[in-house]
């Protein structure tokens, strides 16, 4: 069994990591309809209001249905917790030990789609870290398709 602190340092991480971006597809310059660029974004926003108002239900609402069993799974909690109850113990967690502050710089930079993926590039203040988040379609809909990443180079 893992000690109650490093458990809360992963649950800080990966708060720290959503905050980052969602990498996982990868971007190109081919660019679809300004209206898929719109509604990734928008999706995007979505995400980054849902951390800044430590908002669970409303940010797992942004993510693909993969990206929320990522999500249950890397939080090692009990069994039946849904998406919300394990992203609020990583927002309570990430709250009290300031690992959202990243969160609340989140300025989207760009977004370029291809077909039914999509990269907004995302930056945190003038000389913060930059990332990526990926997306996907999702029955017509633009979701985020991971729960944590690395920032981009």
């Amino acid at each position: 069994m893992r000690s109650r602190s490093t458990l809360q340092l992963r649950a800080i991480a990966l708060v720290t990591a959503i905050a980052l971006g969602a990498a996982a597809c990868g971007g190109s310059d081919d660019d679809s309809s300004s209206s898929d660029q719109q509604q990734a974004r928008e999706r995007v926003e979505s995400l980054y209001a849902a951390l800044r108002a430590s908002d669970a239900t409303k940010a797992c609402e942004q993510l693909t249905e993969a990206g929320q069993k990522q999500l249950q799974q890397g939080g090692r909690t009990p069994r039946g917790d849904t998406c919300a109850e394990s992203f609020q113990k990583f927002l309570d967690r990430g709250k009290k030990e300031g690992g959202l502050s990243l969160a609340l710089k989140a300025e989207i930079k760009s977004v370029k789609v291809k077909g039914d993926t999509a990269v907004a590039k995302v930056s945190f203040g003038d000389k913060g870290p930059s990332g990526d988040v990926n997306l996907e379609k999702v029955d017509g809909e633009w979701k985020v398709s991971a729960a944590g990443s690395a920032p981009s180079q």
